[in-house]
This record gives structure tokens, sequence and C-alpha cells, in this order.
């Protein structure tokens, strides 16, 4: 068998695998735990979900450093190889059951995509030889395909969110064949055990032109604003414990869940405000009894609870929150306009505001064509979604994104000091005589220029200046004559601090030091380039 087959066997290997693991967990999730949350009486569903919510910081406390909950693990990992290990799996999992099971308001696309994203990283570090150029980066990109696509029962929107998630204004160009067999082949596993039913469903009907007009340019642009708003409030959320003491946020987001649930049950008797709750608002948004006061208030309500469970660290993705976010804003639409319902408005709305929010508005299109059976409207969904984007700004709910791809050098640049630099070199003692410095580093290659300290940084030591060094002070001079007393820049900071001080002073080589100025290595002008031995799969952003 050629290398070509075995990928194309690896790569649906990986789907099949990741396509399984994704329906045993939405079945243990979702179809038991939530579902009978869901079918509980009302005190349940008050208690419920802050239970699950302390279970969740238990777990996270007793497996500390997971890094991100939600799906930004998956855009982490692709841009710096970190946050998406195999030891960190199953605490995440673990905690994502505890908080979607019990009625935490997020969606099952976080666990989803972190699964397959990490299941696909592992892979790939363990197949470097079989899978050719950046086997990593390949199969981590498959795996969060295959992720979105089992969970959503949609294999094209798996593949076109987890090429569009890592940029905010730009789309992966890495992975497609591996993501497009690995997404097939896990939608394929997933339906055979748990069916192949659409996710949201609209019945068929008539639209005019007129209205299909109307709605993509109102729910367009107050998309916009509405996704521009979430995304900073869902963001803020997610940094709240940078802010708040887990004592503060607990109680608060308690009482605004039981709150929440109280309001939304007396106003359409549905638990709106947990769970997933896509389900009911689709059913929500064509039932003409409901009013536009009370889709306004679910609105508020509902995101307010995504903020909560996401605030006292729950794990979850916000794809489906975005979703219940748009259908409700396109309803209200609908009604204020005094459109016929047809789901039009609807559809529109969580397009756009997933596609913005999220910054993925192909996926977000596709979304709509695979899971709520109305082709038709894709056309009024693109350009709502269009509309929405842009006027997003930098803004984005995922908070690893980049804009847009890069040169080697642009990446470079803004990567961290001790990153770039050459760190082998050691450092040469002020008294170190020029011969001894010459016998020690005149057939090394690496660098032209070595840190003199002792042991705070004191100055450089650039090899060519040796041979004139002797002939001016003797052979038996030391590297404190020799040397050349030029600024050293930080390990924390850009490397472009690190180039400006290059020109400058016209060098080619600048130390580096740490925050006891203290020199950790060298960053010269082709280290800067990245010409020298650096892990370039793991500094950049593809």
């Amino acid at each position: 068998m050629t290398n070509g087959a075995i990928r194309f066997v690896v790569y649906a290997a990986l789907g099949i695998v990741i396509g399984g693991l994704v329906a045993l967990l939405d079945w243990i999730t979702v179809e038991l735990a939530l579902a009978s949350v869901l079918e509980a009486d009302l005190w349940v569903q008050l208690v419920l979900p802050p239970i699950g919510l302390l279970f969740v910081t238990l777990i996270l406390r007793a497996r500390p450093g997971t890094g991100s909950q939600t799906s930004d693990a998956y855009v982490e990992s692709f841009h710096s190889g970190t946050g998406a290990e195999a030891s960190t799996l199953f605490p995440r999992l673990l905690a994502a059951f505890a908080t979607i099971g019990s009625g935490g308001a997020v969606g099952m696309e976080g666990p989803a995509v972190l699964t397959g994203a990490t299941i696909g990283q592992s892979l790939g570090e363990r197949l470097p030889k079989v899978l050719g150029e950046r086997p990593r980066l390949v199969l981590l990109v498959a795996g969060a395909a295959a992720g979105v696509a089992a969970v959503f029962k949609a294999p094209a929107t798996g593949v076109l969110f987890a090429m569009e998630a890592p940029y905010r204004r730009d789309i992966s160009r890495h992975g497609l064949i591996p993501a497009l067999i690995a997404a097939a082949a896990s939608y394929l596993t997933f339906v055979a055990f748990l069916g192949a039913e659409p996710l949201l469903s609209f019945a068929p009907t008539q639209v005019d032109i007129q209205d299909e007009i109307v709605a993509s340019l109102t729910i367009g642009v107050l998309a916009g604003v509405v996704a521009r708003a979430l995304a900073r409030g869902f963001n803020w959320a997610k940094h709240l414990d940078d802010k708040w003491r887990f004592r503060i946020r607990f109680p608060v987001a308690a009482l605004t869940m039981a709150g929440s649930l109280l309001l939304a049950n007396s106003l359409i008797e549905e638990p709106l405000t947990i769970g997933l709750g896509a389900e009911i608002a689709a059913s929500l948004v064509v039932n003409n009894e409901v009013t536009l006061i009370t889709v306004i208030i679910l609105f508020v309500l509902r995101a307010l609870v995504t903020g909560a469970t996401l605030g006292v660290g729950g794990v979850g993705g916000v794809f489906i929150p975005l979703v219940v976010q748009g259908m409700l804003l396109g309803r209200a639409v609908e009604l204020i306009v005094g459109a016929p319902s047809t789901g039009l408005y609807p559809v529109i709305g969580l397009a756009a505001v997933l596609g913005a929010a999220y910054r993925t508005p192909l996926a977000a299109i596709m979304f709509v064509a695979e899971t709520t059976g109305r082709a038709e409207f894709v056309i009024p969904a693109l350009i709502a979604t269009a509309i929405a984007q842009s006027l997003m700004g930098d803004d984005s709910v995922s908070s690893g994104q980049r804009t847009e791809r890069q040169g080697q050098l642009e990446r470079r640049l803004v990567e961290p000091c001790s990153v770039v630099m050459l760190d082998d070199l050691g450092v040469i003692d002020p008294d170190t005589s020029l011969l001894d410095i010459i016998d020690k580093y005149g057939d090394r290659s690496e660098s032209f220029a070595v840190p003199v300290g002792g042991p705070e940084y004191l100055g450089l030591m650039v090899l060519h200046d040796l041979a004139s060094a002797m002939l001016e002070h003797g052979p038996d001079s030391t590297a404190r004559t020799a040397m050349r007393e030029l600024p050293a820049v930080a390990g924390d900071a850009p490397a472009i601090d690190a180039a400006r001080l290059m020109n400058q002073h016209d060098t080619a080589a600048i130390a580096v030091v740490d925050d006891d100025d203290r020199p950790i290595g060298v960053i010269s002008t082709t280290s800067l380039a990245g010409l020298k031995t650096v892990d370039l799969e793991r500094t950049s952003d593809h």
C-alpha cells in the first residue's frame, strides 16, 4: 500500500474514531443527562445547573493547567501547538458533561471540537513519516472538522468551521482533503448510532423576494451590532476569574440562572434558559402566540445565562448559544416589520449572528443549508452574514483567533524574543581570554555573537572582532576589552524590538536577557528570519 493510500486510511479511521466518541459523549450528556433535567420538576432545574458548575470547579482544580475550556483550545493549538494536549482531554470532557448534562447554557461543539483536535494532534505527532509535512497541524484540522461534523450532523459545516475558525479575516489552507475525509467518516459514524435527523427543522413555505431583501438588509445590520456585543460579553465572562473571586462569581451566576429560568418559565412554560435551547427556540420562533416583548426578554435572559455559565468556568461551546440568539433576533425583527412567520427571519438571524460572532461566515451559511432544511434561505442569509461580518471590526467570540495568515518573517517578528533567539551558546565570562574564546567558538557557525556576563549582562562579543582586538590589545586581552557595549532585549519582548535595536545600533545581533538582566541567548538576523534550528510548526500560525 502506498503512502497516499495509507494516509487516506488514517484520515478515515480518525473520522470513525471521533464520530464514535462524539456520539457516545452526546448520548450520555444530551440524550440521557440533559434530557432528564429538561423533563424534571422545576426545583430540580433550578438547583442542578449550579451544582454542575460546582463539580466543574472541583474537576478543573484537581487538574490545573488545562487552558481554554471551549473550542478556543483548537484555535490556540492551531497557532501555538499547545491547548489540545492529550493529558487534559479526560478532565475537560468530564467537566463538559457536568456543565451541559446539568443544564448549563453552552453547546456540545466545544467538547466535540476538543475531542477531535486532541486526538488528531496526538495522532499526527506519532505518524510524521507516514503523513508527510506538518502532520500535527493537518490532523488537528481534520480532527476538529470531524468533531463539528458529527455533533451537528453537518459534514461540510465541520470542514469549513475548522478552516475558518483560526482567523478572523482569512482561512487556513492546510488540511482540506484530510478534513473532508475525516468529516464524512465522522458524520456517517455518528448518524449510524444516533440517526440523521436534522438539528433544526422549519417547514417549507413560499417567501416573497421583497421579504428576503428586507430580512437580509435589516437583520444584517442588527446582527452585526448584536454579534459584536455578544462576542465582547462572552469573552468578558470567560476571563471573569481574573476579576472576581469564585465566591462572588458563583452566587451571582446561580442567582442569574435561577431568576432567568423562573421568568422564562412564566412566559412560555419552557426551560429555554437551560441546556442547549436550540430545539425550544426553533419551535418558539414559529409560534404566532409569542409576543415581541416576550422574544426580547428571552433573548436577554438567554445571553445572561450563557455568560453566567462561562463566567463560573463552565466547559462547552458558544456555537449553539449564538444560534439561539440569532433565531430570537430574527423573530424579533420579523414581528417588528410584520412579516409572515415563515422561518425566513429566524434562519437569517442565526446565520448572521453565528457567522459574524465566530468570524466563520461560510460555516454559518453551510450550517443553514445542512441543518434547517431550508436551502432557499442560503442567498439572503449570505447577504445578511456579509453585512454583519463587515460591522465586527476586530471583535470575535474566539479570543485566540488571529487576523489573517502572514509570511514567516511577519509571524516571527511578533513572537517573544525567547522563542526566536539562539539559546545554546552559553555566556562568556568577561575575564576569558580571546584565545580561549577562539578555541571554544571558532568552529561554531550557528551564531557570530555571544553574550558576555558575570552574571548580569555586560555586552556582546562579536566573533568577527576577535582578530582586530588581538592586534590592538594583544593575545592576552580578555572579552571585557573586545566586547561591544550594546543594549539587550527582554526575553518576553516581541522580536520586532530586537530588530529595531539592530537597526539603531547597526549590528546583526542583539543579546536577550531575563527579568534579572542575565543573558539567556542571542537574536541574530539569521535566527530572526528563521534560518536556524527553530520549531517553525509550533511557533507559526501557518
